[in-house]
């Protein structure tokens, strides 16, 4: 975690020193310095983007980039209008470079899974590849908002992002820092039935970051299967769980699936079951800067009396309303407490 924290930082550095914000009035030239340490220099704004990672299509459209969108990943689909874009690819590893080309644009962004053949042959082709980072650490996702932001000509709306954000994940530090170990919860989360992850993951972070102990912290692999034995033997205190991306985001699929999983022969007995502190989310809340609101809603299931007076709900409704020009529709997390 440290060592990531310390290359986004050099990362951010590097930013601020080889880029100029544009001006948004007239197209120029910049050079940035991208998710794997690449410089590349972009059009700034770019007039035809294709975003092939839902965190930056997120980005660009915060940024004033809807129109200039004329390509997509196949789960760029926030804000609601982006469905309506071509798609390119399902995600950056699987995108057709003929499809992207042809939509003509002046630069392609991706993450981290496009094949480094896939950017030459893009290169090749006279058009720039900015990579960005992970969408679910804090860490990368504010590296992203800056990147985004000075590609779009909007330094301001990025820097007033990071503010709403940082000032609620501060809020959950400066509120956990202190709390002894015997008074953070065991926490079971699952990211797929009977799978979960371990140390060097994100979840692992969340949970930690949170004020919370993972009870998979110390396996051996990142993303180990586990038994509902091991579960049992381990007993968390709280369970977390989450729905499918493509499952509706609605109080009935939220509800439907926390009954399946405290049905679950082998965890009626955990204290999470007994005690009925079993949530689920879904994954809309995790992404990009909506991270905010997962990590809300984990501080208060894990500490409610310490965040009684935080409403993540409404502070996810407040930044969609602010930065993205969305009347947010949806329940993300049940059962809200």
């Amino acid at each position: 975690m440290k060592m990531k924290i310390v290359r986004y930082i050099l990362l951010a550095l590097m930013l601020l020193f080889c880029m100029g914000a544009c001006d948004s009035a007239r197209a120029e030239t910049i050079t940035i310095i991208d998710g794997m340490n690449r410089s590349v220099e972009v059009p700034c704004p770019p007039e035809r983007i294709v975003s092939t990672t839902a965190s930056a299509s997120e980005l660009i459209c915060i940024f004033g980039g809807m129109d200039r969108i004329v390509g997509r990943d196949e789960y760029s689909t926030f804000p609601y209008d982006l469905a309506e874009k071509p798609v390119v690819g399902s995600y950056s590893k699987t995108t057709n470079v003929e499809l992207a080309l042809d939509l003509q644009p002046d630069v392609v962004i991706s993450d981290s899974s496009m094949l480094p053949e896939t950017i030459k042959q893009i290169e090749n082709a006279g058009v720039p590849v900015v990579v960005v980072g992970m969408n679910c650490e804090l860490d990368s996702i504010i590296y992203n908002i800056r990147v985004m932001g000075e590609m779009m000509g909007d330094q301001k709306k990025s820097e007033e992002l990071i503010g709403f954000m940082q000032k609620y994940t501060d809020l959950i530090q400066e509120r956990t820092k202190s709390l002894p170990e015997d008074e953070k919860p065991l926490v079971y989360h699952e990211c797929k039935e009977d799978k979960t992850n371990a140390a060097g993951t994100p979840k692992d972070d969340h949970v930690n970051f949170a004020g919370g102990i993972n009870i998979a912290h110390d396996e051996a692999v990142e993303r180990p299967v586990v038994s509902r034995e091991w579960v049992l033997e381990k007993n968390p205190d709280i369970i977390i769980a989450k729905l499918s991306s493509s499952d509706p985001d609605t109080e009935e699929a939220l509800k439907l699936k926390r009954d399946e999983v405290i049905s679950r022969l082998g965890l009626k007995d955990t204290n999470a079951v007994k005690n009925g502190t079993v949530y689920v989310y879904h994954p809309f809340l995790r992404r990009g800067p909506r991270l905010v609101g997962y990590l809300l809603y984990f501080a208060k299931w894990f500490h409610p009396e310490l965040f009684e007076d935080i409403d993540p709900t409404a502070v996810e409704r407040e930044m969609l309303q602010k930065f993205y020009g969305v009347n947010p529709k949806g329940t993300w997390a049940y059962p809200e407490i």
